[in-house]
């Protein structure tokens, strides 16, 4: 037992025993305890313990030794044994662990930078799997395509008419734009497992429509934008647009996003 606080404890003719040895416990039956009448000194103290003479060993409870010497002796069941703890005063009680707590689960946090460069790699790659040349990022676009996404996101209307009723390509001043839109929740992703930018351009691909728009070689240019929102039946999704650019036009100007 390591000295406890600098407290010396001197037991006259006294043995701290939790077990009987092998040879004692084959003659256990024989075995009586009678109460020990030897002294017990604590700092050359006299105190009262009571002590049992065992087959000519005394023995005393721990508990006793910890409560009066000063530290913490308790009966652990969950990891079934006797726990000293020699830097804490005497209760005899073991500490009350606190219910484990399930940790807060964040929501889903996406890097929407990096999802909109993947957005545009994919579709790059299908492009280039089909003899396509790839689109090049066009920041008016890029612009264009966050202002359909926002004003979706913003008044819950999921479609190629802008909110105001205006048509989805006067949010340039160019006239010769396509448009994929794609409004995906967040339990959709969770139940297929793949990232947004994954499950996104696969749902354009495997519709004739979008996927004509991905792979059109009249298109030049591209711009991705991707705002959260609420769907028509009240999930938490995000809403994804792709605005295309005939290649050799341009687009001078970008309107602010509309409002019903």
């Amino acid at each position: 037992m390591n000295r406890m606080k600098n407290t010396g404890l001197v037991l006259c003719g006294l043995a701290l025993g939790l077990s009987l040895s092998a040879p004692a416990a084959q003659a256990v039956e024989s075995l009586k305890a009678t109460l020990s009448t030897n002294r017990i000194l604590v700092d050359g103290q006299e105190v009262r313990l009571t002590a049992y003479n065992i087959n000519g060993n005394n023995y005393v409870k721990l508990r006793d030794v910890g409560k009066t010497v000063g530290f913490e002796v308790y009966w652990d069941a969950d990891t079934k044994c006797v726990q000293i703890e020699s830097d804490k005063p005497y209760t005899g009680e073991a500490p009350v662990k606190s219910a484990a707590t399930k940790p807060v689960e964040e929501p889903v946090q996406t890097d929407v930078a990096a999802a909109k460069q993947d957005i545009i790699d994919r579709t790059n790659a299908i492009r280039r799997e089909q003899g396509i040349s790839a689109l090049t990022v066009n920041a008016k676009l890029m612009q264009a395509a966050q202002v359909r996404a926002d004003e979706m996101a913003a008044s819950g209307i999921y479609s190629h008419t802008r909110p105001d009723g205006r048509k989805s390509n006067t949010v340039t001043d160019s006239k010769y734009t396509g448009e994929n839109i794609h409004s995906i929740s967040e339990l959709y992703l969770d139940q297929q497992q793949k990232t947004l930018s994954e499950a996104v351009v696969n749902l354009w691909f495997n519709s004739k429509a979008h996927a004509d728009n991905m792979t059109s070689s009249r298109y030049g240019e591209i711009g991705v934008g991707l705002a959260r929102g609420i769907d028509k039946d009240g999930f938490d999704c995000w809403y994804c647009v792709q605005v295309f650019l005939l290649d050799g036009c341009e687009v001078t100007w970008v309107d602010t996003p509309a409002m019903k």
